[in-house]
Formats: structure tokens, C-alpha cells, sequence
């Protein structure tokens, strides 16, 4: 059972910026016409879209939208979900697609919810493995479903552009519950889905 998320935190945008200016300066890079803005374009694009996650909860959004289900033991996959997040190993983005499937008990969820808890939790410095593990907690908590299902997709950069070099590189990674755990046909038809097919 997934865990609320620490108190919400703005980031501190001014202390961003100035940690990139080091890190340019540390990296040999001079502040010139061209990157002289860059610190605080940097804590910009940190705060407001690439680590955003940390201000928000999960099962706080998905729970905003839930609605009572006509009929219990329905399955909903809401699929091909585009997600951005960083690896915190080496602060370089991954993205992809999440497929997120649950066997309804007594709720629904709004399939947008999906969306913003799955950007909730991916705006963070997150390892894709404890991504949608987080995602599937998160979802089991907000709806207490018969079962919950989440299949990740990404293409990494510290693979493509560092290391193993890569380019073409892809990294599924699923997580299940309930009566995903037991039924190879539902995990089949959530994976199918998460491929695109």
C-alpha cells in the first residue's frame, strides 16, 4: 500500500539557479552572451516541468476524480500515456509511454486523474523501476480495485547518449496487483496495450 507523499514543496527556484551557475562554472563553461540566462531558464524548465512532481500527490489527484463504478469487476486500461522523467543517477531525461489498467471494485477514476498522477510521480528524480511501482500503489490506494496493472515503456538517455550508447534502446519495466497477479490474460491484454498494440 502505497504511502501520501511528503508534504508538498515548492522548489526553490533562486538556489536552483544558482547551483546551475556553478555547475557551468565547475564545468569549465564561462557565463558569456549565450548562457548568461541559462541559470535561470535552467530552474525554470527544473521547477516547472521537469520536477514539478514534488509539489504534488498522486493519490491525492487520483482520488479528486473518483466516481462510484455501475458494475463491479470492470476492467479500464487507459494506455499510450506520454511521460517525461529524470534518472537520478546521472540528471538525464527518459521518456516514454504508461499503461495503466485496473479491475474495478467500488470506483472510477477520471482517465485525465491518470494522466496527472502519472506526470505526478514522473516529475521527480525517479529510476523507472520505482516509477511504476509507485504508479500502482498509488492507484490501488486512490481506488481500492479488485487488481491494478502498470506497464512502462522508456527510452533513456543515459543509455543513448552516455555509456552503452545505445540510441534505439528501450526499457519496459511492469508492476501488478490483485487479481493481476494471478491472471496471465490480463496482464497479456495491459501489456499488449503498453506496446501500442
Amino acid at each position: 500500500m502505497a504511502l501520501p507523499d511528503r508534504k508538498a514543496r515548492p522548489p526553490d527556484r533562486k538556489a536552483l539557479a544558482k547551483a546551475i551557475e556553478d555547475l557551468l562554472l565547475a564545468s569549465g563553461a564561462e557565463l558569456d552572451a549565450e548562457t548568461r540566462e541559462t541559470p535561470a531558464r535552467v530552474a525554470k524548465a527544473f521547477s516547472e516541468d521537469l520536477l514539478d512532481g514534488y509539489a504534488r500527490d498522486a493519490i491525492e489527484t487520483l482520488k479528486s476524480s473518483l466516481v462510484p463504478a455501475p458494475r463491479r469487476g470492470e476492467l479500464v486500461i487507459a494506455s499510450q500515456i506520454d511521460f517525461h522523467a529524470m534518472c537520478p543517477h546521472h540528471l538525464l531525461p527518459y521518456k516514454g509511454s504508461a499503461a495503466v489498467g485496473y479491475v474495478a471494485d467500488q470506483w472510477l477514476v477520471g482517465f485525465g486523474k491518470i494522466a496527472e498522477a502519472t506526470d505526478a510521480l514522473a516529475h521527480r528524480l525517479i529510476l523507472q523501476e520505482q516509477l511504476v511501482h509507485r504508479l500502482c500503489e498509488s492507484v490501488a490506494a486512490a481506488l481500492s480495485p479488485l487488481g491494478v496493472g502498470v506497464v512502462i515503456v522508456a527510452e533513456h538517455g543515459c543509455m543513448q547518449v552516455r555509456g552503452p550508447m545505445r540510441r534505439q534502446s528501450r526499457v519496459t519495466v511492469e508492476a501488478w496487483a490483485g487479481v493481476f497477479e494471478k491472471d496471465s490474460e490480463l496482464r497479456h491484454s495491459l501489456s499488449r496495450r503498453a506496446e501500442g498494440g
